[in-house]
């Protein structure tokens, strides 16, 4: 692998996340198009380079000490012409973030004359922080100032303008580097000449390194800087959120926003709550959406998308597909999340759709990585481009590609009535979000007092020893199959309904005996659906001394209970 190829896949791994390319100029042959001139120090015949140089001469003066770069000058100091020319790029769809360019040296040496040694090269790659406008397939880059570090560039507007390089990386060759003798006796050696043109390059205000393609270090180390010089032109990702316990999330312990903050702060943005029904999943997915979502949204707009789940999803309610535009035409209708791309998303029951189906168009982008979809910017033309799913906010996005708001993120929730469901979720997706496991109150007793308080459903005191049968009866519920708190409120606020005096925290008379045994089977009930005989009855029969039914009503309980059993 030459110079040009390891400096092309090192620079790769930093331009793909944001779709940006990197466009090179310079011939490869050694024997160029057009001569040099060792009394000049560059092209003997400057004219007939134009705007397209075949390399870029860098002149570097080895009768001082240290040695000195600068743009080719002639005798009186004046600037040739095109000196400032490195080359050109095809950026007909105005995503270069970076060019590269072929430099050979002139070296002065101490009679005036200049050498070119034959087998000295460098590549410089100068990116920009956002990709340069779109232009055409010969767009010349030119007047490049060292000092300001800034180089003029036209692409398709009426004048050129001058555009800022936010890092140079100077690439040494891989081939000999043989020492250059002077008419003196000395040495200017390649890496002093090296070492010359980063002081030059240094100059300005663009962060300027050297890499050796020789080195793997060197390459995994351009990727970085490359990566951190894109990512500074891309609008900042919201500051990691940090969220307090809601008050209006009353059971869902310290330990499930401790793991929420944590994600939080390590970049993880994309979540699936899971666990049994009614533990607050979808109200906490709520809570954590509409804090990433921030106030950078239009007035009245909802701070996030919220989907449920269905049997009958594919992947186009989601992300998008080929859909009627009219008589005879077809054409791509982005799906739910591409169009609301700049907030966050909830999608309510997860397990209720094909899930790998349904999101699996979305596993690059998840990863961080760009996707291209199945789907043409014009249908009936086989080389049309196909549209595309950035990763990353991404200014540059052309019309055919969807870039996420820096507010975006994906949060899903999963009931697990039993661990089968997860079976239904690829590992591949798994890995893709940061899943958090929402259970039931670790105090079930304390859960009804604080809830009663919020309902404002106390008849009397606050206290842990007073009797608390719709905990007891949710204790016993729990041990069989897990639900939430829920059903509980519902319950709470239906019986309530029906009787409004009602004091929970006391055993249940006759009356409260009757009216418990009908909200249970309106709110429990209907989620145990499917309990073994066995299960039903032991809940049964635990519920009914609970409260204390004569016979009469524990045979209507026992009833009830039977029902559900297979």
């Amino acid at each position: 692998m030459g110079a040009e190829s390891a400096a092309k896949a090192a620079s790769s791994g930093a331009l793909r996340p944001l779709a940006y390319t990197r466009r090179s100029s310079g011939t490869r042959d050694l024997a160029l198009p057009e001569a040099t001139s060792v009394a000049s120090g560059y092209w003997e015949t400057p004219a007939n380079i134009s705007s397209k140089p075949p390399r870029w001469i860098i002149q570097i003066d080895a009768t001082v000490t240290p040695a000195t770069a600068s743009l080719a000058k002639d005798a009186t100091g004046h600037e040739m012409p095109g000196a400032g020319t490195p080359g050109y790029i095809n950026n007909g769809q105005g995503k270069c973030a970076l060019a590269a360019f072929r430099v050979m040296p002139s070296v002065k040496t101490a009679n005036a004359a200049f050498v070119f040694p034959p087998e000295w090269e460098w590549i410089i790659q100068f990116a920009f922080a956002r990709p340069l406008p779109p232009g055409t397939s010969g767009d010349a880059l030119t007047d490049f100032t060292a000092g300001t570090s800034d180089i003029g560039y036209k692409g398709r507007a009426d004048n050129k303008a001058t555009v800022r390089i936010a890092r140079m990386c100077l690439i040494k060759t891989m081939a000999a580097r043989d020492p250059l003798t002077l008419p003196s006796g000395a040495q200017l050696t390649y890496d002093e000449a090296t070492e010359a043109i980063r002081a030059w390059l240094d100059t300005g205000p663009a962060d300027v390194e050297v890499y050796d393609p020789n080195l793997p270090a060197d390459l995994a180390r351009m990727e970085v800087d490359l990566a951190a010089t894109f990512a500074a032109g891309v609008p900042a990702v919201a500051a990691p959120v940090t969220l307090a316990p809601s008050p209006e999330l009353i059971g869902i312990p310290d330990n499930v926003y401790k793991l929420i903050n944590a994600a939080l702060g390590t970049g993880k943005r994309h979540f699936v709550f899971h666990g049994p029904p009614g533990t607050g999943k979808t109200t906490l997915a709520e809570y954590v959406a509409e804090q990433i979502a921030g106030d950078d949204l239009s007035d009245g707009e909802a701070p996030y998308t919220l989907l449920t789940g269905s049997a009958s999803w594919n992947s186009q309610d989601l992300v998008g597909g080929y859909q009627p535009l009219g008589p005879g035409r077809m054409g791509f209708i982005p799906g739910a999340m591409l169009r609301d791309f700049h907030k966050p998303i909830i999608i309510d029951e997860l397990n209720r759709c094909p899930i790998d189906k349904v999101i699996g168009p979305l596993f690059s982008v998840l990863s961080g990585q760009s996707t291209s979809l199945p789907y043409r910017v014009q249908v009936e033309n086989p080389a049309s481009p196909c549209y595309r799913i950035l990763p990353k906010p991404n200014p540059a996005k052309a019309d055919h590609e969807f870039a996420p708001g820096s507010n975006w993120a994906m949060l899903c929730t999963l009931n697990q009535v039993d661990k089968t469901q997860l079976e239904q979720i690829s590992f591949a997706l798994s890995r893709r979000f940061t899943w958090i496991r929402i259970g039931i109150p670790e105090d079930p007793r304390a859960f009804v007092r604080e809830m009663l308080a919020k309902l404002g459903l106390l008849r009397g005191a606050n206290d842990a020893a007073l009797p608390n049968p719709i905990a007891d009866m949710w204790t016993i519920v729990n041990r069989h199959r897990e639900l939430g708190g829920a059903p509980v409120i519902d319950f709470l606020r239906l019986a309530s309904g029906i009787d409004d005096t009602i004091d929970f925290l006391a055993a249940p008379n006759a009356a409260d005996q009757d009216t418990f045994i009908l909200v249970m089977a309106s709110t429990f009930l209907p989620l145990l659906d499917g309990i073994s005989r066995a299960e039903a009855m032991e809940c049964s029969a635990a519920i009914s001394q609970a409260w204390g039914l004569p016979h009469v009503l524990a045979a209507d309980v026992d009833r009830r209970f039977m029902d559900l059993a297979p």
